[in-house]
């Protein structure tokens, strides 16, 4: 998403890890009318048995509690995710951990010299003209399997989205009729191996359980090219 001339970093910051900055015209991309502003939830990537440790820190620091837990298996390997939930309800950092050692969330604490922020979720209130909007300014995002989109109908029984769209535009979907829809998209890499998801919720307040699998695949693939 942002070239490689934009970005750098100043040194390291604290335990090692690399602080990057980036050229203000990244501030471009997200310069229209229908651009995401808010921010729906920040994951965070943990060495494997540090999850519980990070899950404590936040429900002792800032009082927040867990609401929702993953056990995901994926292609080459598997994560767990505690979702962490501030009281409010206006912030929720997913806490993840591989399985083992092989897995996209290891590439990132080597890439990253540690634990810390995976991806920054923006919200939405129409992820289709967004997603095209962005593309149009340079955004990049991951590609999905096209056998994703051909499964649709097999895992959410109902919505009202137009698969075709889904399709072209790399749009991932969650969710059923009881829980609501949920639409969601991630960039490529963009800042170091951070990158961005952007998020619509129709009703579901989930964190795309049911893509966790198609993600995995698409993410390790992206770090194998």
């Amino acid at each position: 998403m942002v070239p490689a001339q934009m970005m750098g970093h100043t040194g390291q910051g604290i335990d090692g890890v690399v602080l990057y900055f980036t050229d203000s015209l990244v501030c471009d991309v997200l310069n229209f009318s229908n651009a995401p502003n808010v921010i729906d939830h920040i994951t965070h990537n943990c060495h494997i048995g540090n999850v519980d440790v990070w899950a404590k820190n936040y429900s002792d620091w800032f009082g927040m509690y867990q609401n929702m837990y993953f056990d995901i298996d994926g292609k080459e390997t598997g994560l767990i995710s505690r979702a962490m939930m501030s009281n409010n309800g206006n912030m929720a950092i997913p806490l993840n951990e591989d399985k083992n050692d092989k897995g996209q969330i290891a590439k990132y604490l080597k890439d990253f010299n540690g634990e810390g922020v995976q991806h920054i979720a923006l919200h939405t209130n129409d992820i289709y003209s967004t997603v095209k909007q962005l593309k149009v300014n340079g955004m990049q995002f991951l590609d999905i399997p096209d056998s994703y989109y051909d499964m649709i109908a097999d895992r959410i029984d109902y919505h009202e989205e137009d698969i075709d769209v889904l399709r072209e535009l790399g749009i991932l979907i969650d969710g059923s009729k009881e829980d609501g829809i949920l639409l969601q998209i991630f960039t490529k890499e963009a800042i170091g191996p951070v990158f961005f998801e952007i998020i619509q919720r129709k009703g579901n307040t989930g964190f795309g359980h049911g893509n966790f699998k198609a993600l995995f695949e698409a993410i390790e693939r992206d770090q194998l090219n």
